[in-house]
C-alpha cells in the first residue's frame, strides 16, 4: 500500500456520543450538544477516522420503523475525501431498517450533501416547507387577519356543520376512521397514521380534528417541545374539501390551544403539495411567518443486497 492509499484509509466505529466534544472540541455548539443528549438516550453515534485521526462523526436517533440521521459532520480540512460518504453508508448498513435525514436546500453545503446521500442509495423525497413565527407582534397580526376574514370563514364552516375537537377528545370511531382511511385520500406524501401511536411527537390536547356529520374532514397534529414553542408538524384535509377553508378551521383551533398555554414561538411543517396548498401557505401562514425555508428528505430503504 502506498502512502496516498494509507492516508485515505477510512474506518468507522460506534462510540459514546459524548466523545464528539473530545475529538471535535473546536466545533461544538449548543445544537450539537443537544443532539448528543438525544442520541445518548435513544440512538447511536459513529466516528470516522482518516488514517487513524478523528475526521468526522454522525448522530442517529432510533425510532420504530425509521431511524434519522440528525447530525453529520466532517472536519473542514478533511472534506472531499470520502468521510461523510463512509458515515452515511454505515447508517444504511447498521440500522436494519429505513433511515433518513432532512436537509435545508438553502444551506451552503446542500448540493454536496445531497450528492453524497444519493450516491449512497438514499432516495430524494418530496420536500417540506418550514415556516417559523417568533416575532413580538405575532399574535396581534393573527388577530388582525382573523378579524378581517378568517373569523368569517370559520363561522361559515361551523354553520355548515363542521365541528372541531382535540385528538384527546376523539372517540374510537373517529380514530378508526383515521387509521382506516387511505392516506392518499388526504394527498399526503407520507402515511400519518403512526402519529396516533403511543410515544409519537404529538400532544393530543393541542392537536385538532375537524369533522363533518361525524366524518373526518381535516386534522392538524402538533406538540410543544418546550413551554414557549409549538410545532405544527402535520396539516391535512380530505381531497374532496381542498379549497373549502376547512384546514383554516383546524389551524385556528390549534393556535387557540397553544396560545392559552403561553406559546410565543411557532413552527409549521408542511409537505410539498399542489397549487391550492401553495396558495394557502402564502395567504394564511404569511400572516405569521418571520422565516421560511424548504427541507428536502433523503431516505434509504433496505434492499436484499448490502451497500458496498
Amino acid at each position: 500500500m502506498n502512502t496516498s492509499e494509507k492516508r485515505d484509509m477510512i474506518t468507522v466505529e460506534k462510540g459514546s456520543p459524548y466523545r464528539y466534544s473530545e475529538f471535535f472540541a473546536g466545533f461544538t455548539t449548543l445544537y450539537t450538544d443537544r443532539c448528543a443528549e438525544r442520541v445518548a438516550g435513544n440512538g447511536a453515534a459513529f466516528f470516522a477516522y482518516l488514517d487513524g485521526v478523528p475526521a468526522g462523526y454522525m448522530f442517529i436517533e432510533k425510532k420504530r420503523s425509521v431511524s434519522g440521521i440528525i447530525h453529520v459532520f466532517t472536519k473542514p480540512e478533511l472534506r472531499g475525501r470520502g468521510v461523510m460518504q463512509a458515515l452515511v453508508r454505515t447508517a444504511a448498513e447498521e440500522c436494519g431498517h429505513s433511515v433518513g435525514t432532512s436537509l435545508s436546500d438553502s444551506h451552503e453545503f446542500f448540493p454536496a450533501a445531497a450528492h453524497v446521500f444519493e450516491k449512497c442509495g438514499y432516495e430524494r423525497r418530496n420536500g417540506r416547507y418550514i415556516y417559523r413565527c417568533d416575532s413580538e407582534d405575532m399574535w396581534e397580526r393573527w388577530d388582525s387577519y382573523m378579524q378581517k376574514s378568517g373569523k368569517r370563514l370559520c363561522d361559515t364552516l361551523r354553520r355548515q356543520g363542521f365541528e372541531t375537537l382535540t385528538l384527546a377528545e376523539a372517540g374510537e370511531d373517529l380514530l378508526r376512521q383515521f387509521r382506516e382511511t387511505p392516506y392518499s385520500e388526504y394527498k399526503c406524501e407520507q402515511n400519518h397514521q403512526h402519529l396516533i401511536l403511543p410515544g409519537a411527537d404529538v400532544d393530543p390536547e393541542v392537536s385538532v380534528m375537524v369533522t363533518l356529520h361525524g366524518r373526518l374532514a381535516a386534522y392538524v397534529f402538533s406538540y410543544m417541545p418546550d413551554r414557549i414553542s409549538a410545532i405544527f408538524q402535520t396539516l391535512s384535509s380530505s381531497a374532496a374539501l381542498h379549497g373549502s377553508g376547512v384546514i383554516l378551521l383546524a389551524i385556528t383551533e390549534g393556535l387557540a390551544k397553544v396560545r392559552e398555554r403561553g406559546v410565543t414561538r411557532l413552527v409549521f411543517s408542511m409537505e410539498e403539495a399542489g397549487a391550492s396548498a401553495n396558495a394557502f401557505r402564502e395567504k394564511v401562514l404569511s400572516v405569521l411567518v418571520s422565516k421560511r425555508s424548504r427541507i428536502v428528505s433523503f431516505t434509504y430503504f433496505p434492499k436484499e443486497e448490502t451497500l458496498r
